[in-house]
């Protein structure tokens, strides 16, 4: 097979090999119309052009990498934001590499070693303290934080997901369908989470159910239920445990949603497909990542971008809620 060049793409988008070596290697000359941007984009599609990395590299100083660094990628919400990042970093011409740590005293000493590898730019997701996010700003590549916790700052290179909105929009349906005993299932960990404070606000710290994190046994569930006759609607901290909640009402005569609301928090793909659905909460992942990608490369060009400080996040109502 033929090597594709750059004259044959030149060739077959009507336009320079100039152009098209400044429009490849993002260079600030490629100034052109969006027509003619198409007519590129659909040249390399027509003759299925791959850029080498190595021999761009060269000509540039750059890896053209971007690293997405993660606390937890067992989560399939990171596991999606990581895709979505890939996917809006394919677009610019660009390559992800992944690295995660479930170590929070080594996470500076492991993001360091992993932009290490060669990153252009960094993303890091998580839920960051003040103090961390302090040591984040001092990384020596451009750097945006994917961040949960709404009670650190970093204008301009950080994007923060809202979840008080969206848990406080479930509230309320729950609340103006006559509901008056609702309650939150979590970790006991997660007491300085924006879901536990939202719920706190709106509803009591005495209706918190709190559990060792990870999973529920039956009998926990079970004598929390009939400790409290009173709860007509629960909340929970992630998808998996509002699925616990759905499978342990079961064996007990409880239906959902005719007897138990039940709302859960992440939008995983399992949410859709349960029966009945899950009522639950999403983050905008594609959106983040779009404005993550285009923050940090923008920094390397050196052209201004203007991160959203805030993205909210959506309660989506489904069958398991009444």
């Amino acid at each position: 097979m033929k090597r594709v060049t750059l004259k044959d793409i030149a060739a077959q988008a009507g336009v320079s090999i100039a152009l098209v070596s400044n429009y490849l290697n993002r260079h600030p000359s490629a100034r052109m119309t969006e027509e003619t941007r198409e007519k590129i984009d659909k040249a390399l599609n027509d003759l299925n052009y791959h850029c080498s990395d190595i021999a761009r590299s060269l000509r540039t100083g750059r890896s053209y990498i971007i690293g997405y660094f993660t606390e937890n990628l067992r989560n399939e919400v990171n596991q999606n934001e990581m895709i979505e990042i890939y996917d809006a970093a394919a677009r610019e011409n660009y390559r992800v590499i992944v690295g995660f740590s479930s170590n929070r005293k080594n996470s500076m000493e492991n993001i360091r070693t992993f932009i290490a590898r060669g990153c252009d730019a960094v993303i890091i997701s998580g839920s960051f303290s003040q103090e961390m996010v302090d040591q984040l700003a001092e990384l020596p590549i451009p750097t945006v934080i994917l961040n949960t916790d709404l009670r650190a700052a970093y204008p301009g290179k950080m994007l923060r997901y809202d979840y008080r909105t969206a848990l406080r929009s479930a509230i309320d349906y729950l609340k103006g369908q006559g509901h008056t005993g609702i309650y939150y299932m979590c970790g006991k960990q997660m007491y300085e989470d924006q879901r536990y404070d939202e719920f706190v606000k709106n509803v009591s710290e005495k209706n918190v159910f709190s559990i060792d994190y990870g999973n529920i046994s039956f009998d926990e569930w079970n004598s929390f239920m009939k400790a409290h006759p009173d709860c007509t609607a629960m909340l929970h901290m992630n998808d998996f445990l509002a699925l616990r909640t759905i499978q342990y009402a079961v064996p007990v005569g409880l239906s959902v949603p005719d007897d138990l609301s039940v709302v859960g928090f992440d939008n995983i793909h399992a949410a859709d497909f349960s029966v009945p659905t899950l009522s639950t909460v999403s983050r905008p992942l594609a959106l983040a990542a779009q404005y993550a990608v285009k923050a940090v490369l923008a920094e390397l060009e050196k052209k201004p971008f203007e991160l959203p400080e805030i993205l909210p996040c959506e309660f989506i109502r489904r069958d398991s809620v009444k």
